[in-house]
Protein backbone atom coordinates (compact mmCIF):
# COMPACT_ATOMS: atom_id res chain seq x y z
CA UNK A 1 0.00 0.00 0.00
CA UNK A 2 2.87 2.28 0.53
CA UNK A 3 4.52 2.09 -2.69
CA UNK A 4 1.65 2.12 -4.02
CA UNK A 5 0.54 5.45 -2.80
CA UNK A 6 3.90 7.08 -3.47
CA UNK A 7 3.42 6.21 -7.17
CA UNK A 8 -0.29 7.34 -7.01
CA UNK A 9 1.16 11.14 -5.29
CA UNK A 10 3.57 11.24 -8.04
CA UNK A 11 1.05 10.48 -10.79
CA UNK A 12 -0.68 13.49 -9.20
CA UNK A 13 1.63 15.93 -8.69
CA UNK A 14 2.65 15.45 -12.03
CA UNK A 15 -0.86 15.85 -13.18
CA UNK A 16 -1.29 18.92 -11.33
CA UNK A 17 1.71 20.34 -12.31
CA UNK A 18 1.23 19.81 -16.07
CA UNK A 19 -2.93 21.06 -16.04
CA UNK A 20 -2.39 23.49 -13.87
CA UNK A 21 -4.82 22.10 -11.33
CA UNK A 22 -3.94 23.56 -7.98
CA UNK A 23 -6.28 20.93 -6.09
CA UNK A 24 -5.08 17.36 -7.84
CA UNK A 25 -1.84 18.71 -6.94
CA UNK A 26 -2.11 19.13 -3.39
CA UNK A 27 -4.03 16.09 -3.17
CA UNK A 28 -0.62 14.83 -4.55
CA UNK A 29 1.40 16.45 -1.84
CA UNK A 30 -0.90 15.44 0.78
CA UNK A 31 -0.33 11.78 0.10
CA UNK A 32 3.31 12.14 -0.55
CA UNK A 33 3.82 13.93 2.81
CA UNK A 34 1.73 11.01 4.77
CA UNK A 35 3.65 8.20 2.66
CA UNK A 36 7.14 10.13 3.99
CA UNK A 37 6.05 10.35 7.74
CA UNK A 38 4.68 6.78 8.15
CA UNK A 39 8.21 6.01 7.15
CA UNK A 40 9.82 7.89 9.53
CA UNK A 41 7.12 6.89 12.07
CA UNK A 42 8.28 3.23 11.45
CA UNK A 43 11.83 3.78 12.09
CA UNK A 44 11.47 4.24 15.21
CA UNK A 45 11.55 0.42 16.26
CA UNK A 46 12.01 -0.55 19.47
CA UNK A 47 14.76 -1.78 21.16
CA UNK A 48 14.33 -5.42 22.95
CA UNK A 49 15.90 -8.29 24.41
CA UNK A 50 13.80 -11.46 23.94
CA UNK A 51 14.25 -14.99 25.33
CA UNK A 52 12.22 -17.35 24.87
CA UNK A 53 11.73 -20.93 26.87
CA UNK A 54 9.19 -24.01 25.49
CA UNK A 55 8.10 -26.40 28.61
CA UNK A 56 8.09 -28.98 27.80
CA UNK A 57 9.78 -29.59 24.89
CA UNK A 58 8.52 -32.94 24.66
CA UNK A 59 4.76 -33.37 25.06
CA UNK A 60 1.91 -35.81 24.71
CA UNK A 61 -0.91 -34.82 22.23
CA UNK A 62 -3.24 -32.64 23.66
CA UNK A 63 -1.80 -31.60 26.95
CA UNK A 64 -0.64 -27.88 27.52
CA UNK A 65 2.87 -26.68 26.00
CA UNK A 66 3.36 -23.50 27.55
CA UNK A 67 6.01 -20.46 25.69
CA UNK A 68 7.47 -18.32 27.96
CA UNK A 69 8.44 -15.06 26.55
CA UNK A 70 11.03 -12.55 28.50
CA UNK A 71 11.63 -9.07 27.57
CA UNK A 72 13.26 -6.36 28.45
CA UNK A 73 12.78 -2.60 27.41
CA UNK A 74 16.85 -1.08 26.80
CA UNK A 75 15.75 1.90 26.20
CA UNK A 76 14.88 4.68 28.55
CA UNK A 77 11.33 5.74 26.70
CA UNK A 78 7.81 3.52 26.99
CA UNK A 79 7.46 0.62 24.73
CA UNK A 80 3.94 0.28 23.69
CA UNK A 81 1.18 -3.13 23.90
CA UNK A 82 2.53 -4.79 20.27
CA UNK A 83 1.64 -8.46 18.57
CA UNK A 84 4.18 -10.73 18.61
CA UNK A 85 3.94 -13.33 15.03
CA UNK A 86 6.11 -16.65 15.53
CA UNK A 87 5.42 -19.45 12.74
CA UNK A 88 4.21 -22.66 13.97
CA UNK A 89 4.68 -25.40 11.72
CA UNK A 90 2.25 -24.65 8.42
CA UNK A 91 0.35 -22.07 10.87
CA UNK A 92 1.23 -18.80 12.73
CA UNK A 93 1.24 -18.04 16.61
CA UNK A 94 0.18 -14.71 18.03
CA UNK A 95 0.38 -13.40 21.30
CA UNK A 96 0.25 -9.43 22.83
CA UNK A 97 3.27 -8.79 24.44
CA UNK A 98 2.41 -5.75 27.22
CA UNK A 99 3.40 -1.96 27.26
CA UNK A 100 6.93 -1.69 29.16
CA UNK A 101 8.10 1.15 30.63
CA UNK A 102 11.97 2.22 29.92
CA UNK A 103 14.46 -0.13 31.38
CA UNK A 104 11.07 -2.29 32.58
CA UNK A 105 11.27 -6.14 32.08
CA UNK A 106 7.67 -9.00 32.05
CA UNK A 107 7.21 -11.73 30.79
CA UNK A 108 4.66 -13.25 29.05
CA UNK A 109 3.29 -17.21 28.48
CA UNK A 110 1.22 -18.29 26.24
CA UNK A 111 -0.28 -22.22 25.23
CA UNK A 112 1.31 -23.61 21.95
CA UNK A 113 -1.33 -25.76 19.78
CA UNK A 114 -0.89 -29.44 20.56
CA UNK A 115 -4.03 -30.48 18.94
CA UNK A 116 -1.57 -32.84 15.93
CA UNK A 117 0.76 -35.17 16.35
CA UNK A 118 4.34 -33.96 15.00
CA UNK A 119 7.58 -32.15 14.92
CA UNK A 120 7.00 -28.96 15.09
CA UNK A 121 9.24 -26.05 14.06
CA UNK A 122 8.60 -22.32 16.12
CA UNK A 123 10.18 -20.19 14.29
CA UNK A 124 11.84 -16.35 15.34
CA UNK A 125 9.30 -14.30 17.39
CA UNK A 126 8.41 -11.45 15.38
CA UNK A 127 7.41 -8.06 15.87
CA UNK A 128 5.66 -5.61 13.65
CA UNK A 129 5.67 -2.38 13.86
CA UNK A 130 3.12 -0.45 11.36
CA UNK A 131 1.70 3.64 10.87
CA UNK A 132 -1.89 4.34 11.77
CA UNK A 133 -2.71 4.37 7.81
CA UNK A 134 -1.10 1.28 6.80
CA UNK A 135 1.51 2.79 4.56
CA UNK A 136 4.58 1.29 6.18
CA UNK A 137 5.30 -1.82 8.28
CA UNK A 138 8.78 -3.32 9.40
CA UNK A 139 9.23 -6.21 11.23
CA UNK A 140 12.29 -7.25 13.50
CA UNK A 141 13.05 -11.44 14.33
CA UNK A 142 13.78 -12.36 18.03
CA UNK A 143 15.07 -15.81 19.54
CA UNK A 144 16.66 -18.88 17.40
CA UNK A 145 14.24 -21.07 15.63
CA UNK A 146 12.61 -24.23 18.34
CA UNK A 147 11.62 -27.71 17.73
CA UNK A 148 8.44 -28.79 19.77
CA UNK A 149 7.76 -33.14 19.54
CA UNK A 150 4.41 -33.70 19.63
CA UNK A 151 3.65 -37.40 21.02
CA UNK A 152 0.99 -39.56 20.27
CA UNK A 153 -1.94 -39.60 22.81
CA UNK A 154 -1.01 -42.03 25.00
CA UNK A 155 -4.37 -43.83 26.49
CA UNK A 156 -4.24 -45.61 30.36
CA UNK A 157 -3.52 -49.21 28.70
CA UNK A 158 -2.87 -51.10 31.98
CA UNK A 159 0.72 -53.06 31.91
CA UNK A 160 0.60 -56.66 31.33
CA UNK A 161 0.95 -59.11 33.95
CA UNK A 162 3.88 -60.94 35.02
CA UNK A 163 5.34 -63.67 31.79
CA UNK A 164 5.98 -66.67 34.18
CA UNK A 165 5.03 -69.66 32.93
CA UNK A 166 5.02 -72.95 34.01
CA UNK A 167 7.67 -74.26 32.14
CA UNK A 168 10.55 -71.77 33.91
CA UNK A 169 12.75 -73.05 30.83
CA UNK A 170 10.85 -70.76 28.19
CA UNK A 171 10.30 -69.09 25.93
CA UNK A 172 13.45 -66.94 26.89
CA UNK A 173 14.94 -64.29 24.44
CA UNK A 174 18.17 -62.17 23.71
CA UNK A 175 16.73 -59.13 24.87
CA UNK A 176 15.69 -61.01 28.41
CA UNK A 177 17.54 -59.68 31.65
CA UNK A 178 20.06 -61.74 33.55
CA UNK A 179 18.58 -63.84 36.40
CA UNK A 180 18.87 -66.99 37.60
CA UNK A 181 15.32 -68.49 36.84
CA UNK A 182 15.37 -69.84 33.16
CA UNK A 183 18.20 -71.02 31.06
CA UNK A 184 18.74 -69.53 27.78
CA UNK A 185 21.78 -70.77 25.77
CA UNK A 186 25.58 -71.02 26.26
CA UNK A 187 27.76 -68.52 24.69
CA UNK A 188 31.90 -67.47 25.18
CA UNK A 189 32.91 -66.48 28.08
CA UNK A 190 33.51 -62.46 28.44
CA UNK A 191 36.12 -61.08 31.09
CA UNK A 192 34.22 -60.68 34.43
CA UNK A 193 32.22 -63.25 33.92
CA UNK A 194 31.02 -65.13 36.62
CA UNK A 195 33.33 -68.15 37.12
CA UNK A 196 30.44 -70.10 39.03
CA UNK A 197 28.09 -70.09 35.37
CA UNK A 198 31.04 -71.98 33.96
CA UNK A 199 29.93 -74.92 31.89
CA UNK A 200 32.34 -77.55 32.86
CA UNK A 201 31.32 -80.21 30.34
CA UNK A 202 31.48 -77.97 27.24
CA UNK A 203 35.19 -76.98 28.52
CA UNK A 204 36.14 -79.90 28.86
CA UNK A 205 34.95 -81.28 24.92
CA UNK A 206 36.07 -78.00 23.14
CA UNK A 207 39.11 -76.73 25.66
CA UNK A 208 37.31 -72.94 25.20
CA UNK A 209 35.43 -71.58 28.44
CA UNK A 210 31.59 -70.92 27.89
CA UNK A 211 28.59 -69.76 30.60
CA UNK A 212 25.35 -70.77 31.27
CA UNK A 213 23.33 -67.85 30.58
CA UNK A 214 20.35 -67.46 32.61
CA UNK A 215 17.65 -65.10 32.07
CA UNK A 216 14.68 -63.36 34.15
CA UNK A 217 11.45 -64.65 32.57
CA UNK A 218 9.42 -62.58 35.24
CA UNK A 219 9.10 -59.60 33.09
CA UNK A 220 7.29 -59.09 30.05
CA UNK A 221 9.05 -59.25 26.82
CA UNK A 222 6.53 -57.85 24.20
CA UNK A 223 6.99 -57.06 20.58
CA UNK A 224 5.10 -54.40 18.92
CA UNK A 225 4.19 -54.54 15.20
CA UNK A 226 2.69 -51.71 13.47
CA UNK A 227 0.86 -52.07 10.39
CA UNK A 228 1.57 -48.48 7.96
CA UNK A 229 0.02 -49.77 4.88
CA UNK A 230 -2.11 -46.59 3.93
CA UNK A 231 -4.35 -48.90 2.31
CA UNK A 232 -5.97 -49.85 5.66
CA UNK A 233 -6.57 -46.07 6.78
CA UNK A 234 -8.05 -43.22 6.65
CA UNK A 235 -6.13 -40.34 8.09
CA UNK A 236 -8.17 -40.06 11.15
CA UNK A 237 -7.74 -44.08 11.69
CA UNK A 238 -4.14 -43.88 11.11
CA UNK A 239 -3.72 -41.16 14.06
CA UNK A 240 -5.44 -43.61 16.12
CA UNK A 241 -3.78 -46.46 15.23
CA UNK A 242 -0.84 -44.46 16.20
CA UNK A 243 -1.80 -43.44 19.40
CA UNK A 244 -2.86 -47.41 20.29
CA UNK A 245 0.70 -48.13 19.18
CA UNK A 246 2.36 -45.56 21.94
CA UNK A 247 0.08 -46.39 24.78
CA UNK A 248 0.66 -50.37 24.52
CA UNK A 249 4.53 -49.27 24.16
CA UNK A 250 3.81 -47.03 27.39
CA UNK A 251 2.15 -48.97 29.39
CA UNK A 252 4.48 -51.94 29.29
CA UNK A 253 7.65 -50.05 29.37
CA UNK A 254 6.23 -48.87 32.70
CA UNK A 255 6.85 -52.02 34.08
CA UNK A 256 10.56 -51.55 33.12
CA UNK A 257 9.91 -54.72 31.21
CA UNK A 258 11.90 -54.28 27.60
CA UNK A 259 9.83 -53.52 24.63
CA UNK A 260 10.79 -54.01 20.75
CA UNK A 261 8.56 -51.80 18.14
CA UNK A 262 8.63 -53.15 14.77
CA UNK A 263 6.76 -51.61 11.66
CA UNK A 264 5.90 -52.74 8.49
CA UNK A 265 8.07 -50.73 6.60
CA UNK A 266 10.58 -52.75 7.93
CA UNK A 267 12.49 -49.96 10.76
CA UNK A 268 12.75 -51.25 14.30
CA UNK A 269 13.71 -49.54 17.64
CA UNK A 270 14.04 -50.89 21.02
CA UNK A 271 13.58 -49.14 24.61
CA UNK A 272 17.57 -48.01 25.11
CA UNK A 273 16.76 -48.81 28.76
CA UNK A 274 14.16 -50.65 30.58
CA UNK A 275 11.31 -48.75 31.54
CA UNK A 276 12.21 -45.93 29.46
CA UNK A 277 9.91 -45.40 26.29
CA UNK A 278 11.25 -42.37 24.60
CA UNK A 279 13.24 -43.73 21.73
CA UNK A 280 9.86 -45.19 20.27
CA UNK A 281 7.97 -42.40 21.15
CA UNK A 282 10.38 -40.32 19.02
CA UNK A 283 9.94 -42.45 16.26
CA UNK A 284 6.28 -42.55 16.57
CA UNK A 285 6.08 -39.00 16.76
CA UNK A 286 7.31 -38.33 13.51
CA UNK A 287 6.02 -41.41 11.42
CA UNK A 288 4.15 -41.67 8.46
CA UNK A 289 2.15 -44.22 6.05
CA UNK A 290 4.01 -46.05 3.86
CA UNK A 291 2.79 -48.89 1.07
CA UNK A 292 6.47 -49.92 0.39
CA UNK A 293 5.98 -53.49 2.31
CA UNK A 294 2.76 -55.62 3.67
CA UNK A 295 2.53 -56.46 7.10
CA UNK A 296 2.22 -60.55 5.70
CA UNK A 297 6.35 -60.14 5.34
CA UNK A 298 7.15 -59.16 8.87
CA UNK A 299 4.90 -62.32 10.49
CA UNK A 300 6.44 -64.56 7.46
CA UNK A 301 10.07 -63.15 9.17
CA UNK A 302 8.84 -63.27 12.88
CA UNK A 303 8.77 -67.48 12.29
CA UNK A 304 12.57 -67.72 12.16
CA UNK A 305 13.26 -64.77 15.25
CA UNK A 306 13.87 -65.76 19.31
CA UNK A 307 9.78 -65.46 20.81
CA UNK A 308 9.04 -63.20 23.35
CA UNK A 309 6.25 -62.97 26.18
CA UNK A 310 3.99 -61.03 24.11
CA UNK A 311 2.88 -60.35 20.04
CA UNK A 312 0.77 -56.87 19.49
CA UNK A 313 -0.17 -56.16 16.21
CA UNK A 314 -1.97 -53.19 15.98
CA UNK A 315 -3.55 -52.48 12.42
CA UNK A 316 -6.41 -50.60 11.05
CA UNK A 317 -9.14 -52.35 8.15
CA UNK A 318 -8.31 -55.86 9.37
CA UNK A 319 -7.34 -58.33 6.49
CA UNK A 320 -8.54 -61.71 7.60
CA UNK A 321 -5.49 -63.19 5.63
CA UNK A 322 -3.77 -61.61 8.74
CA UNK A 323 -4.98 -64.29 11.06
CA UNK A 324 -3.85 -67.70 10.61
CA UNK A 325 0.05 -66.20 10.20
CA UNK A 326 -0.24 -64.26 13.55
CA UNK A 327 -1.86 -67.93 14.82
CA UNK A 328 1.53 -69.56 13.58
CA UNK A 329 3.54 -67.88 16.11
CA UNK A 330 1.41 -69.22 19.08
CA UNK A 331 4.94 -71.17 19.90
CA UNK A 332 6.91 -68.21 20.17
CA UNK A 333 4.82 -65.71 22.07
CA UNK A 334 2.43 -66.58 25.19
CA UNK A 335 0.14 -63.76 24.07
CA UNK A 336 -1.00 -62.97 20.60
CA UNK A 337 -2.67 -59.66 20.51
CA UNK A 338 -4.58 -57.74 17.47
CA UNK A 339 -5.90 -54.80 17.72
CA UNK A 340 -7.41 -53.15 15.06
CA UNK A 341 -8.90 -49.60 13.82
CA UNK A 342 -11.78 -49.70 11.59
CA UNK A 343 -14.91 -46.75 11.16
CA UNK A 344 -17.25 -49.52 10.02
CA UNK A 345 -18.16 -50.77 13.85
CA UNK A 346 -17.37 -52.88 16.60
CA UNK A 347 -16.58 -56.68 16.23
CA UNK A 348 -14.19 -59.27 18.11
CA UNK A 349 -11.67 -61.22 16.71
CA UNK A 350 -12.39 -64.94 16.47
CA UNK A 351 -9.55 -67.13 15.92
CA UNK A 352 -7.54 -70.18 17.85
CA UNK A 353 -5.37 -68.61 20.29
CA UNK A 354 -5.36 -64.94 19.47
CA UNK A 355 -7.19 -62.15 21.53
CA UNK A 356 -8.20 -59.67 19.42
CA UNK A 357 -10.52 -56.80 19.06
CA UNK A 358 -11.50 -54.39 15.84
CA UNK A 359 -12.44 -50.91 17.80
CA UNK A 360 -13.72 -47.44 16.31
CA UNK A 361 -11.72 -45.56 18.70
CA UNK A 362 -8.74 -45.41 21.05
CA UNK A 363 -10.90 -45.39 24.00
CA UNK A 364 -12.48 -48.33 23.01
CA UNK A 365 -9.50 -50.25 22.29
CA UNK A 366 -8.22 -49.23 25.68
CA UNK A 367 -11.44 -50.64 27.44
CA UNK A 368 -10.74 -54.19 25.33
CA UNK A 369 -7.37 -54.26 26.29
CA UNK A 370 -7.86 -53.52 30.17
CA UNK A 371 -10.76 -56.02 30.51
CA UNK A 372 -9.81 -58.83 28.02
CA UNK A 373 -5.89 -58.52 27.88
CA UNK A 374 -3.88 -57.38 30.73
CA UNK A 375 -5.57 -59.41 33.47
Amino acid sequence: MGWGSLVLAGLLSILGLLCSWPAILLVGIVVLAMVGGSRVYVLRRPDLTIERDIQPSRVTKGLPAIAYLSMTNNRRTSMPSMVARQPYGNSTVRTVLPKLLGGQSGVRTYRLPTVRRGIFTIGPVELTRADPFGFARVAQSYTRPTDIWVYPRILPFASLSSGISQDLEGPTTDQAQDGSIAFHRLREYVQGDDLRMVHWKSFAKTGKLVIRQNVDTSLTQTLVLLDLDPRRYSAETFETAIDVAASVVSATSGTRSPVVLRMSNGREIANARSGDPQLILDELTSVEPDASRDLREDLLLLRNRPGATALVVVTGALDSGYLPLVGALRRKYLRLVVLAVSPSGAAPISYQGILGHIGTSADELCDYWNVSVAR
